[in-house]
C-alpha cells in the first residue's frame, strides 16, 4: 500500500515540473473549487479557480500564511467583479 504524499511534497515536485504532482495538487482542491465556484456564481469561476491553483503552486512560499492571504485576495477581487 502506497502512502499518500503530503501536499507540500506534491507542491515541491510540481514546482519542479512534475505534471503528475500538479494534477494531484489540483485534484485535492477540487471539492473547494466546486464550493467556491458556486459561491462566486459566474460561468468561468471553476476554470479560473483551477488556473489560480496551478499559478499559486509556482508562487507558493512555505512556512508562511501566504496561501490563506493569497486566497483571500483572490476572492475579494473576484467577488467585486462579478456581483
Amino acid at each position: 500500500m502506497q502512502r499518500r504524499q503530503k501536499l507540500r511534497e506534491l507542491i515541491d515536485q510540481a514546482k519542479n515540473g512534475d505534471e503528475e504532482a500538479m494534477t494531484q495538487v489540483v485534484h485535492r482542491f477540487i471539492p473547494i473549487v466546486k464550493k467556491y465556484s458556486r459561491q462566486l456564481g459566474y460561468d468561468d469561476a471553476y476554470s479560473d479557480l483551477v488556473t489560480w491553483i496551478v499559478e499559486a503552486v509556482y508562487r507558493y512560499q512555505p512556512n508562511t500564511t501566504w496561501g490563506r492571504d493569497e486566497l483571500n485576495r483572490y476572492f475579494s477581487r473576484k467577488s467585486g467583479k462579478h456581483n
